[in-house]
C-alpha cells in the first residue's frame, strides 16, 4: 500500500503528465537532455537504466545510440505517456517498468549505465537510492545524477526548499551541492566529475506546469516580488526578465559521473 508521500508524488506527476514535455511551460528540463547525454557519454552495447524516468524523455534519446533502455517509474500516467511516445518514435529497445526505485525490481549488476534525472529531491530517502543504483551498476560501469542543488547556507536551503515544496507538494529537499558525489564515494564508487550550471527560468510557465494551487502560486510570486523590493531572501534570486516585467528565478543544478570499480 502507498504511504502517503507517494500518494503525493503519484497525485503530482499524474497531474503534470500531460505538459512535462511541452516545451512552452518546461524549456529549461526539455532542451537540457543534451547536456545531460554529453556527460552520459552512452556506448553502443550499453544497458541502461533510467531511475524515476517519468515520459522517458531521457531514455527515448538514449535508447537508438544503445542496446537497451529500462525507465523505472512509479505513477502509471507517466508511464503511459512514456509508452505512446517511444511507439510513435518506433523505439523497439526501451521498456518501461511500474516500481518502487527506493528497492530496484533488478538483479545486482544488471546495468552498465544507471542515471536518475530530477528524482532525488521528491524522495524521502534519496540515499537509498542512491544504493540501490550502485548496486544494479555493473563494475567498470557509471553511475550518474543530474538534480537541484540546495545552498551550503541552511537557513538559505530551507527557504528554497519552501518555494519549492509550494509549488509542488511532493518536492522533500534538494540535497545540498556535494552530497551526492560523497555518497556515491562512500559506496565504492570513484567520481569522475562534478559539474554544475546556474538556469534562469521563467517563474509563471514553472507554476503553471506543475499545476501548482493558486494561492500557493500566489505566495511564491508575492514572496519573490518582495525580495526584490529589498525583503527576505528566498534563495532563489528572483529577477526581472530582459523585458522588464516578466519574473524570473535561479536554479543550481549538479551532475555527478561516477564508474563502480
Amino acid at each position: 500500500m502507498a504511504n502517503s508521500h507517494e500518494k503525493r508524488i503519484r497525485t503530482a506527476f499524474t497531474r503534470q503528465a500531460p505538459t512535462f514535455e511541452e516545451e512552452r511551460l518546461n524549456t529549461a528540463f526539455t532542451s537540457s537532455v543534451p547536456w545531460l547525454l554529453d556527460h552520459l557519454a552512452p556506448e553502443a552495447d550499453d544497458v541502461i537504466l533510467d531511475v524515476a524516468g517519468g515520459t522517458g524523455i531521457v531514455s527515448r534519446s538514449l535508447a537508438p545510440r544503445v542496446a537497451r533502455v529500462v525507465s523505472i517509474d512509479s505513477t502509471p500516467a507517466m508511464i503511459d505517456e512514456g509508452i505512446r511516445c517511444a511507439a510513435v518514435e518506433g523505439l523497439a529497445n526501451l521498456d518501461f517498468v511500474r516500481g518502487t526505485v527506493e528497492a530496484l525490481p533488478f538483479a545486482s549488476a544488471a546495468f552498465t549505465l544507471v542515471f536518475a534525472r530530477f528524482a532525488l529531491h521528491h524522495l524521502t530517502d534519496p540515499r537509498r537510492v542512491v544504493v540501490e543504483m550502485a548496486r544494479v551498476c555493473r563494475p567498470g560501469g557509471r553511475v550518474a545524477v543530474m538534480d537541484l542543488a540546495a545552498s551550503t547556507d541552511p537557513g538559505i536551503a530551507k527557504q528554497q526548499n519552501q518555494m519549492e515544496r509550494l509549488r509542488d507538494p511532493s518536492h522533500v529537499r534538494m540535497l545540498t551541492r556535494g552530497v551526492v558525489p560523497q555518497w556515491l564515494h562512500q559506496h565504492g564508487l570513484v567520481v569522475d566529475r562534478v559539474t554544475e550550471q546556474e538556469i534562469d527560468r521563467p517563474v509563471h510557465p514553472w507554476l503553471e506546469q506543475a499545476g501548482t494551487e493558486k494561492s500557493a502560486a500566489a505566495r511564491i510570486h508575492d514572496a519573490f516580488v518582495a525580495e526584490l523590493d529589498g525583503g527576505a531572501e528566498t534563495g532563489m534570486c528572483p529577477h526581472r526578465g530582459t523585458d522588464g516585467a516578466s519574473l524570473w528565478f535561479r536554479q543550481l543544478w549538479e551532475i555527478t559521473v561516477a564508474h563502480k570499480g
